[in-house]
């Protein structure tokens, strides 16, 4: 099998966020040769993590066998990445996965999501997962072994809502985004071109 220019491209949005956050995002990889697709979770993706993993499994499998390809590039937004995260590492996904760019991911958890659980009158299990020091967080990071995909989190210090001290991660590469205005940034990766230059630069490496 030869190895590919460009390969498919699967993006996992954020929390309480439709798919339709993706479009700039995805409609810019298409134009630029990519096959790029939403992982199709239900509503707005406020659900538990482990079940939302399962759908991006699904989605990977699914994808391999259209593609034809051994591999897929993953991109998951804020908890989108925490989500992806728990594929490579509970399910088996570190296989499938050839470079997963995280955004704006709260690797450690965020004190906002507290916020969000009291707005979503605790009926949000991803909002309770994202808070530093859950049980969800504490399972996720017990994890000892080294990744085969290249793990990338892209963070700006316009992030109003994630720190880089969250988006930091021993197995991930930090990119700095200097773009972004605060407290936007968060949300503008997704947008801007100079972001979209940085995402492109790491799925061409």
């Amino acid at each position: 099998m030869s190895v590919p220019s460009r390969y498919p491209v699967l993006i996992i949005q954020g929390f309480l966020a439709p798919t339709l956050t993706n479009f700039v995002l995805k409609t810019r990889l298409k134009a630029d040769g990519f096959l790029a697709e939403d992982v199709p979770l239900e509503g707005l993706n406020a659900g538990d993590i482990r079940d939302s993993a399962r759908i991006v499994e699904m989605s990977v499998n699914a994808m391999l066998t259209r593609a034809g390809t051994k591999h897929v590039d993953l991109i998951g937004i804020s908890m989108g990445g925490l989500i992806g995260l728990h594929y490579l590492r509970k399910l088996g996904g570190d296989e499938y996965v050839r470079r997963f760019i995280a955004i704006g991911t709260p690797f450690h958890g965020t004190h906002f999501a507290r916020l969000m659980k009291a707005l979503t009158f605790g009926r949000a299990p991803g909002a309770e997962q994202m808070i530093p020091g859950s049980d969800f967080l504490n399972e996720l990071h017990d994890h000892d072994q080294k990744h085969k995909a290249e793990i990338y989190s892209l963070h700006t210090d316009a992030d109003a809502f994630v720190s880089e001290n969250a988006a930091n991660m021993g197995d991930a590469k930090l990119v700095k985004s200097p773009h972004g205005i605060w407290p936007a940034g968060h949300y503008t990766p997704l947008f801007l071109k100079e972001d979209f230059k940085l995402i492109k630069e790491i799925l061409l490496k």
